[in-house]
């Protein structure tokens, strides 16, 4: 038994954290090796993401953006919120004016098309709008700081939400284990939320990516750049993005496997350790009153 105990705390020391990090940067270095074109585009990507800032623009153009933004900032404040307190209103109005089973008599109608007028309002003052940050942005373009400034927006804005949407479903997870699941240890039920939070946070950062990009396009589109150009600068953004997101998750991985092997080895190291000690035969002394020889001892092994 204790040599048995002996070899497994020997194959647990045997598991060298170093040398397996070492391995994995070897295998790095390979791939890098294999496809330089993708190695090149990800070290592209990020330092895109990290250092692009946008070309300047003259001091005219600026003067001209900040005008006309604050002029849509203006109906953005002013006319859209009027236009929208007014379409809530009419629709209160023409819901409660609904009969059962959403019958609809000669009042309700005129409700409904009060509601109708007002949510057309809606839609042109938002048309107005768009318009006029259209124009705006037209003047300094998608390669400007200003348009690098709102695509970056774009991104913290997706990866926020990727990251709440991780933290919420597996708060739903959490929920679900500790009411429908088995009996567990502590320990393998904050694994078990810490694997299924990985999860997730795969999930909701792919779609927020997905959501970003669309983002993208639809600031390429409004800042009126043209086909070619704005097919470059969204090319770019793809590069930066996949590389920030994959750089990412790569680093949540290792950091999770790392650690995970390591307590693991640990644990095994313990468990190994206990056996040992709990095979050791006990030795019981009987003294004089015990039934043992009169005036000596006796060494008893269980």
């Amino acid at each position: 038994m204790a040599g048995r105990n002996s070899e497994a705390v020997q194959k647990v020391d045997d598991i060298d954290l170093g040398a397996i990090a070492v391995s994995a940067g070897s295998s790095a270095v390979g791939f890098a090796k294999r496809r330089p074109v993708g190695t090149s585009l990800w070290v592209v990507g990020l330092l895109l993401a990290a250092f692009a800032k946008g070309f300047a623009v003259d001091d005219t153009a600026r003067e001209q953006y900040s005008v006309t933004l604050e002029h849509a900032q203006e109906v953005d404040h002013k006319e859209l919120s009027q236009a929208i307190r007014a379409m809530q209103r009419a629709e209160d109005r023409y819901y409660n004016a609904k009969g059962w089973f959403w019958s609809c008599d000669e009042r309700c109608q005129r409700a409904q098309d009060q509601y109708n007028m007002a949510r057309a309002d809606v839609d042109r003052v938002q048309a107005k709008r768009d318009s006029i940050m259209r124009e705006a942005r037209k003047e300094v373009g998608i390669w400007s700081t200003f348009g690098v400034k709102d695509v970056r927006n774009s991104f913290w804005a997706a990866w926020q939400s990727g990251k709440d949407f991780a933290a919420r479903y597996t708060m739903m997870d959490a929920m679900f284990m500790m009411i429908g699941g088995k009996e567990e240890t502590f320990v393998s039920m904050v694994i078990k939320i810490l694997f299924q939070y990985i999860v997730n946070l795969t999930m909701g950062l792919i779609g927020a990516f997905f959501f970003f990009m669309y983002n993208v396009y639809t600031l390429v589109v409004s800042y009126g750049e043209p086909m070619m150009s704005g097919l470059a600068f969204f090319l770019l953004v793809l590069v930066a993005a996949m590389a920030t997101v994959g750089t990412y998750l790569v680093a949540i991985y290792g950091t999770v496997a790392g650690g995970g092997l390591f307590l693991a080895k640990q644990a095994l190291k313990q468990a190994a350790v206990e056996g040992r000690q709990g095979g050791r035969p006990r030795q019981v002394q009987y003294g004089q009153y015990g039934g043992g020889r009169v005036g000596g001892q006796r060494s008893h092994y269980d």
